[in-house]
């Protein structure tokens, strides 16, 4: 079972905290998408959409899909 009160949004942390300055999100992109959490943030890198949620790890930073 996938407990969504974790989820970040866009530029929201988790738990409804204030948002990051754009300056303090995390940089990782993985294909078209961008993290949204705070710089420095712990495990992986997220970023939701309305049409769902994708996770990727460090080792799959800055690649796109097509290169897999």
């Amino acid at each position: 079972m996938h407990d969504r009160s974790t989820d970040a949004t866009p530029h929201e942390p988790p738990h409804g905290g204030p948002a990051p300055h754009d300056d303090e999100c995390c940089p990782s992109r993985f294909d078209r998408w961008h993290c949204a959490l705070q710089q420095g943030h712990g495990g992986l890198h997220v970023a939701t959409e309305q049409q769902g949620r994708t996770t990727w790890n460090d080792a799959l930073d800055g690649h796109d899909l097509s290169a897999l």
